[in-house]
């Protein structure tokens, strides 16, 4: 309507000016132009100069050139060209229903314009899930992951230490999964992005929480919180709490598993079916509190546990149903290794050790461990004293990691392969008895008989398969897709408590199939069904079968 308006006014101004000299209608639009904002003070001197021009010569050529003059401080147009007038028309036009439509005030109740720039999304998941022991399995064996968190643990008192269940089944554990997040674009190359999550507690590779529990009420986490800048099309910087970065499968990091740090991320296209990839980041594991020991007035100096990763890789479409990506990645884990502590002396009171930090913040099982606290004997009860102990990982993890991916189709139908291998590059079995671990220290990973040199057993080797015929991920009623996997996950091949936390029910030192089949029921619903059998790879037997029925739901 106000684009109609100024047509019209042009039009009238313009007719007027040709039959008469006045205050032109012309000229007072423009001002009024000026003072909404639509044109600026130099574009409005430029259409009255011009303007100006035209009618002078208009008058010369009409004979009209003695025609009185304006009074002063008046402006005095007499002929505007329709074509000058058709295009004031039209651009006017055209800014005004722009900005109407931008700012929403063309639409009656339309949302404001900084909503456009928010994007939400979330999924939710409901999951009845069954845990089946092998009743050969060995008993008792502890959770030193409940160790470290709930202890020290007194290896001379007369309460047990916190055991693993290893026999007894448990079925039917109703759990449910629920995350929203939402992206804001906050300019052309910078967004941020917000996610809260479920689960029982914060651990970092899982968001799934169990019903139950009196009814309670259940807790919500801050899942992601980070910046992102894209300075160009092929390059990003982002920073804060973010998505894993880098192409990995769940042998390496569990697939609910977040990074803390920054990360930059390049994609560059090198021909229209080829492109080279590269990630690099680094991200702070731990840090060690800045008045540790916080009783003792001298503080330990920092040793901050970080991980720094590298990835390098490329990809190759074949045709319009066939890519092949693959990659290559170096995660340097430091200061993740526990060490001994000095001589301790707890039976003078001491609540502490000096070493009691380099013990793991979350674990869950399968790295080899060793008692980190170095406790001086009570001289009046040599046999009999308090040693309340931590454990802490016996190896550094350097882990170079190859990853392939090949998505095709076979008689019209998607199929995806993958394939991962990981090595554990600073792992040197001697390291497992050097003079501050030992066999006297070394509490995990041992075999039948007694704990010596022959019987502790490990490795730095994973690698798994995997192949998903159909819709990787269902996005329509009646898609599906089935998926075959087998893992094999040496002890200390990376960290168990960045690895997934269904298979073998989480950790490493594990190896088995999977099998599962998902369906989809609407758009934005699926039903899948999961069977994980898994056992040990070294030690005592410990087989472990999970079963999962769930639906999900994206939105």
């Amino acid at each position: 309507m106000l684009a109609l308006t100024i047509g019209l006014a042009l039009c009238t101004g313009a007719a007027h000016a040709q039959n008469a000299p006045s205050d032109n209608a012309t000229i007072n639009l423009v001002r009024l132009l000026v003072k909404r904002g639509v044109l600026t003070q130099a574009d409005a001197d430029g259409l009255i100069a011009q303007a100006n021009a035209e009618a002078a010569q208009a008058k010369t050529l009409a004979g009209t050139a003695n025609a009185a003059p304006a009074t002063p401080g008046q402006v005095r147009v007499t002929y505007v060209p329709e074509v000058v007038r058709n295009q004031i028309k039209d651009e006017l036009r055209q800014e005004v229903v722009a900005q109407a439509k931008s700012e929403h005030w063309a639409e009656p109740g339309a949302l404001p314009e900084w909503l456009d720039r928010i994007s939400w999304a979330g999924d939710m998941r409901v999951r009845d899930e069954f845990h089946y022991y092998d009743k050969g399995n060995a008993y008792p064996v502890v959770d030193f992951a409940q160790l470290n968190r709930t202890g020290p643990y007194d290896l001379n008192g007369v309460n047990p230490p916190p055991l693993l269940n290893t026999r007894e089944n448990r079925t039917n554990s109703l759990r449910i999964r629920a995350r929203l997040g939402v992206n804001v674009d906050l300019g052309e190359t910078v967004t941020a992005g917000i996610r809260i999550g479920s689960g029982d507690d914060n651990n970092p590779v899982s968001t799934t929480a169990t019903l139950g529990g009196g009814l309670v009420k259940k807790n919500l986490w801050l899942d992601q919180a980070w910046l992102a800048w894209k300075p160009t099309t092929w390059a990003q910087v982002i920073g804060g709490r973010m998505t894993n970065p880098f192409l990995s499968t769940d042998l390496l990091y569990a697939n609910d598993l977040n990074f803390d740090g920054i990360a930059g991320k390049f994609n560059v296209p090198m021909t229209e079916s080829v492109g080279a990839f590269a990630t690099v980041g680094m991200f702070p594991i731990e840090y060690q509190a800045d008045d540790f020991p916080s009783r003792q007035g001298v503080k330990s100096a920092s040793r901050d546990k970080w991980m720094t990763g590298a990835q390098l890789g490329g990809s190759w479409k074949f045709d319009e149903d066939t890519e092949w990506k693959v990659a290559l990645a170096y995660y340097r884990f430091d200061h993740m290794r526990g060490e001994l502590s000095s001589p301790c002396s707890i039976y003078l009171g001491a609540s502490f050790c000096d070493t009691d930090a380099t013990r793991s913040a979350y674990m869950q099982k399968g790295n080899s461990l060793f008692l980190i606290r170095n406790i001086v004997p009570d001289p009046n009860s040599p046999t009999q004293y308090a040693q309340p102990q931590y454990v802490g990982l016996v190896y550094d993890y350097h882990v170079a990691n190859a990853t392939t991916r090949l998505d095709m189709k076979v008689a019209d139908t998607p199929l995806r392969i993958e394939a991962d291998y990981l090595r554990n590059m600073a792992y040197h079995r001697s390291d497992a008895f050097r003079p501050d671990v030992g066999l006297n220290r070394l509490v995990n990973n041992f075999g039948a008989g007694d704990f010596s040199e022959k019987t502790y057993k490990s490795g730095p080797v994973g690698w798994m398969v995997r192949a998903t015929l159909g819709d990787v991920n269902p996005h329509a009623a009646g898609d599906w897709n089935v998926a075959l996997a087998y893992k094999y996950l040496q002890p200390d091949a990376t960290l168990d408590g960045l690895a997934d936390p269904d298979f073998h029910l989480g950790g490493t030192n594990a190896k088995g199939f999977i099998v599962g089949g998902s369906y989809g029921i609407s758009t934005y619903a699926w039903l899948t069904a999961r069977y994980l059998n898994a056992k040990e790879v070294f030690g005592p037997p410990l087989s472990i079968d999970v079963f999962q029925l769930e639906m999900n739901a994206r939105f």
